[in-house]
């Protein structure tokens, strides 16, 4: 982990509301697929604490990606960082995505809406290696997709499935149900499913991997101030090993984001409490 003072190279609109912002760093750092950063333009005191985004892609030790979603102030901040502008950034931070175990393992990839950055690098991860996969890329509508980075999983060349839910690209409906689909016709063995997205669609995947015996990762959000475990601010709800009960909790930052969705409390939403 560093912490250094980054310098935008680009910080371009995608569709309305999602922005691509690329970073030059003075020093290499390396990143597995999956870790984040923490970032809030250089010397802003408004917001005070950095922004938690995903690392969407690595171009080179030294310059790497972020796709985000402007939804409030701490992204509002980062939209207005003109080309050429100083990023505080701290990184990189959190686990990164297992590797499917044995032979003849089957992937199947859930990105849902600005889900999207996490599993980006483990796509392009699966397409360079082979292994059977499916990318269900699920968005709001359109715009949404085309914000959410569709066209750079397009070119990947995986297998995929496009949902919106408004019917105006790709099938109509929810990419869990794409997913449920997709294990059926499959035949459920040795399946891992990946999944990134709202809270409620993970949960939904979560029971859908129950029920086809399939393994299953997620990767979690939570309201985050340090990213580095101090601070407890994004504790989730897990389960304690023989028994229902509450009374056990991991940090988003330093225990995940990347979580078995089988240890997780799925009734107890961390951004919602």
């Amino acid at each position: 982990m560093i912490e250094t003072i980054a310098t935008a190279d680009s910080n371009r609109e995608l569709a309305p509301g999602y922005r691509l912002l690329t970073l030059d760093l003075k020093e290499d750092v390396p990143v597995r697929a999956g870790q984040f950063a923490m970032l809030k333009p250089h010397a802003s005191l408004e917001p005070l604490l950095r922004r938690a985004l995903a690392v969407y892609r690595v171009h080179s030790p030294r310059r790497i990606s972020f796709l985000y979603q402007v939804l409030g102030r701490g992204t509002e901040a980062l939209a207005r960082v003109e080309n050429g502008g100083a990023v505080e950034a701290l990184l990189p931070l959190g686990n990164s995505w297992p590797d499917a175990i044995g032979a003849n393992q089957r992937v199947i990839v859930v990105a849902g809406g600005i889900g999207s950055a996490s599993v980006f690098m483990l796509c392009e991860k699966l397409a360079s290696t082979g292994v059977d996969t499916q990318l269900l890329f699920g968005a709001r509508s359109e715009p949404t997709a085309i914000g959410c980075g569709l066209e750079d999983f397009r070119a990947l060349g995986l297998p995929l499935t496009l949902t919106t839910d408004d019917g105006s690209l790709g099938e109509q409906g929810f990419v869990t149900g794409a997913l449920e689909r997709e294990l059926l016709r499959s035949g459920r063995p040795r399946s891992t499913i990946y999944a990134c997205g709202p809270w409620v669609m993970m949960k939904r995947v979560a029971e859908i991997a129950v029920q086809f015996e399939a393994r299953c990762f997620v990767s979690l959000e939570a309201p985050m101030g340090c990213g580095f475990g101090v601070c407890v601010g994004c504790v989730v709800a897990v389960k304690t090993r023989g028994t229902n009960e509450y009374g056990s909790y991991k940090r988003v930052c330093t225990d995940g984001s990347i979580f078995p969705a089988e240890s997780i409390r799925w009734e107890v939403d961390p951004i919602a409490h």
